[in-house]
């Protein structure tokens, strides 16, 4: 039977009292358990007296047992029984002694209760996302770009080419790398530009983004690569192998297209985002502590996936931000972020709930054709 004991916002305490009968039953469910997996000289398994096997093991030990079974198969009935929904709870065990009822409190941090702002009356100012002329040569640009082949030449390294090098020292001995002129880092860029084949050259080589701590780098030139890019012609609509787009103008359009739908998603997400900062700000929620907590360490884990990448570990970027003062303003802004996406996730759930949402079967199946 549970007793509520005390409310306070998302803040509940509750007793649960397991009658003695129960009580009996799970301490002769203990020791028949404890008799076949403790091991008794002169008797077979299962058939040690209960006092032999109370005293291997110890009386302290057996209650302990008992106290945890009896926890775990009634704390979620007590749960159910006074209708909570606890994102965390803390259970406080009382003695427990054969033939007697046993009691233990539970502190729970319940599922907050949210109260939405009138969002009917929201009025949204994202603007539309519009493609224009100059965004339909950047694309045609890109894809020039990306269809780009690369050809050997005889001339010293341009800002444009691809230099395949050779590392002369150091662990990597022997391995060798391209480096696209293009795209590589100023201290790499700049000793590669002008060189030839078989020139041996110093790079300095970033060895943490954050730091600027860098390294010097051996290496030889083995060959240098011009970089050519396809005209914008129907031969390069060709390369594209579409059956239905045969040529540049018909290509253009479809590009187009493309562009606009991408507008399209775009003004639909900034619409979105506003409308759930406008209802995350708005809702009344008490957020429990520790729903912010597991958010922030999520965030924190997705933010050292993202520096792993780029050779960093979470750990040196906060030393980092320490060394330059920033930490606190850095885990402030965290918890803040935290904070702020449960408020919002809160606050959907609320209008998801209130709106009666289903998910039918064709937008599930289609929701997981987008993330494929």
């Amino acid at each position: 039977m549970a007793e509520l004991l005390e409310r306070s916002g998302n803040k509940v305490k509750f007793k649960v009292v397991v009658p003695a009968a129960k009580v009996s039953e799970a301490f002769t469910g203990v020791m028949n358990a404890l008799s076949k997996q403790v091991r008794i000289d002169g008797f077979r398994p299962g058939k040690a007296p209960k006092s032999v096997i109370e005293r291997r093991v110890g009386a302290d030990f057996v209650k302990t047992e008992v106290a945890q079974f009896l926890i775990q198969n009634n704390y979620s009935d007590a749960v159910k029984e006074l209708e909570l929904t606890p994102v965390d709870a803390s259970v406080t065990p009382g003695a427990v002694s054969e033939g007697t009822d046993f009691e233990f409190t539970v502190d729970v941090d319940n599922y907050p209760q949210v109260t939405l702002p009138d969002w009917e009356a929201f009025a949204l100012e994202a603007a539309p996302v519009t493609v224009g002329a100059e965004d339909l040569e950047k694309a045609l640009e890109e894809l020039r770009q990306s269809r780009a082949a690369y050809e050997q030449v005889e001339r010293p390294a341009e800002s444009a080419d691809m230099v395949n090098v050779e590392i002369l020292e150091g662990e990597d001995t022997g391995k060798t790398y391209p480096v696209y002129l293009d795209r590589a880092e100023a201290g790499v860029r700049d000793a590669l530009l002008g060189k030839i084949v078989t020139d041996e050259v110093e790079v300095k080589v970033s060895e943490n983004v954050e730091t600027g701590e860098t390294t010097l780098l051996k290496v030889k030139i083995l060959d240098i690569k011009s970089k050519n890019i396809p005209e914008l012609d129907e031969e390069f609509v060709k390369s594209f192998g579409m059956e239905d787009v045969t040529t540049l103008e018909i290509f253009k359009e479809r590009v187009q297209r493309d562009l606009e739908a991408q507008a399209e998603q775009k003004t639909r997400t900034d619409k979105r985002d506003e409308f759930v900062k406008k209802l995350g700000d708005g809702a009344t929620v008490e957020v429990p502590k520790i729903m912010i907590e597991r958010r922030r360490e999520a965030m924190e884990q997705d933010l050292g996936r993202d520096l792993e990448q780029q050779g960093i570990t979470l750990d040196a970027y906060k030393q980092y931000m320490g060394a330059e003062g920033k930490l606190e303003d850095f885990l402030a802004e965290l918890e803040a972020g935290a904070l702020t996406r449960v408020r919002n996730d809160l606050a959907l759930e609320q209008l998801a709930e209130a709106l009666e949402t289903k998910l039918e079967e064709n937008e599930w199946r289609a929701s997981l054709e987008n993330y494929a």
